[in-house]
């Protein structure tokens, strides 16, 4: 572990601010480690076991991302409802038009699946069973749900949604990125694929 005095970078780290799309509720920074001395003591686990130590929390860290792209997608679902009470056309509020409830209704359907499974991963997480096909099925399933919501969500708001008037656009940017971090959705694929074929070449 690197010791970080507050509001400064350790002695031997050189970084900078990663300008996002999205996620702007935290700072993202690019780190460069060149010249930064660790005292023997501060090695977390054993020596040569970093990568298995690292990713033993993959399962737990993809169920979160699982459960942030439910919220994300909730949210947008939330507003979506209101904007269709609340915005009027040809003298009708735009939630009495069935393509509009039609997309509503498949929001969330596609939410509460999401939620289903997630319940069913973090059980397993909880109660220690192995899960990391699972946590990458959650993951893969309720990131891609996730834009697919968002995407609606904007699309029910038309060209306000465009706009930052309204949420609709900062859950369509977040949404994206669900689908990257934790381990890509081609990421995700692979780990289910293998786990029911096996490895290519293995």
């Amino acid at each position: 572990m690197v010791e970080k005095p507050r509001g400064q970078l350790p002695e031997g780290v050189k970084g900078s601010v990663i300008p996002k799309i999205g996620y702007h509720g935290w700072t993202t920074w690019e780190l460069a480690f060149d010249g930064c001395r660790v005292p023997h003591a501060k090695m977390v686990g054993e020596e040569g076991k970093a990568f298995y130590l690292t990713t033993a929390g993959l399962e737990t860290a993809r169920a979160h991302t699982a459960a942030r792209s439910i919220g994300l997608a909730q949210g947008s679902l939330e507003d979506s409802i209101q904007y269709a009470k609340d915005r009027n056309q040809f003298g009708n509020p735009i939630g009495n038009f069935q393509a509009i409830r039609f997309k509503l209704a498949d929001m969330a359907t596609q939410i509460e699946a999401s939620r289903a499974l997630l319940y069913t991963v973090c059980e397993k997480i909880d109660e220690g069973v192995r899960a990391d096909t699972e946590a990458s099925m959650v993951k893969l399933f309720a990131s891609e749900m996730c834009e697919r919501v968002a995407s609606e969500g904007l699309q029910i708001h038309g060209g306000a949604g465009y706009t930052t008037h309204f949420a609709a656009e900062r859950y369509w940017r977040d949404a994206r990125l669900t689908k990257i971090f934790e381990g890509t959705s081609e990421i995700q694929m692979r780990i289910i694929s293998d786990a029911m074929l096996g490895k290519v070449g293995a």
